[in-house]
């Protein structure tokens, strides 16, 4: 059954991080502190569950009720594409960004973005470099233009820096239900609106967890 906690305050946010999770009680919390302990404050967090069966939400329970600016939601499993596209539907912030509840963010990372844009009223998404935490042998994945062909991450778009005006996101009706569902996202934003890439590694992109999503195609192509 759906489930979704609301917050208590009425007040506008201007950046909405969403956090899908599933089944990652314990990661989650490091992820949603890095988020808290922003230097930029005026952030919605929602917090999307794809179907958790180890008690996220008791695990979170005591961030949703004593802060005013989380929303929490749960649905049946549906895979990351179509939860984080709950998430912007629900979305209040004029900017929409997103978080792997494996990963964290450097404390100055979303006030690096907001100044972005800031400054370049004429970008609507970008997308960034990351710090990448893991073996070597987890840094290669398959091309989503050639799945038989495996490609470093750094060639990649890392899905969880995109950063973007909320109403560009609506426009594109969010992300595909597919493989390299960020790249496909970027690949057509840029042929209606401008998009830009940025080297700002203050996303700090966990690939040691085994339950990876990447991690997981990483193993597939092996068989």
């Amino acid at each position: 059954m759906d489930r979704m906690v609301i917050p208590k305050s009425s007040k506008e946010f201007l950046v909405s991080v969403i956090i899908s999770v599933y089944n990652r009680k314990r990661k989650l919390l490091k992820a949603l502190e890095s988020v808290i302990n922003q230097t930029y404050q005026n952030i919605e967090i929602i917090i999307a569950d794809d179907g958790s069966t180890d008690e996220v939400e008791k695990s979170i329970s005591k961030y949703i009720y004593k802060l005013d600016n989380i929303i929490y939601f749960k649905h049946k499993n549906r895979g990351p594409a179509l939860t984080l596209n709950r998430g912007i539907k629900i979305s209040n912030g004029d900017y929409i960004t997103f978080l792997d509840s494996d990963d964290e963010y450097l404390p100055e990372h979303i006030e690096r973005r907001v100044n972005i844009f800031y400054n370049n009223s004429s970008l609507d998404i970008i997308h960034t470099t990351a710090k990448i935490i893991g073996k070597e042998e987890y840094m290669l994945v398959p091309d989503a233009n050639n799945p038989e062909k495996l490609i470093h991450l750094n060639q990649c778009v890392i899905g969880a820096t995109i950063f973007g005006k909320r109403k560009v996101f609506l426009k594109l009706n969010g992300f595909k239900n597919i493989y390299a569902y960020d790249y496909d996202l970027i690949k057509r934003a840029s042929k209606k609106f401008t998009v830009k890439k940025f080297d700002i590694p203050t996303y700090i992109y966990n690939r040691n967890s085994r339950d990876s999503i990447l991690t997981k195609y990483k193993r597939k192509s092996e068989l």
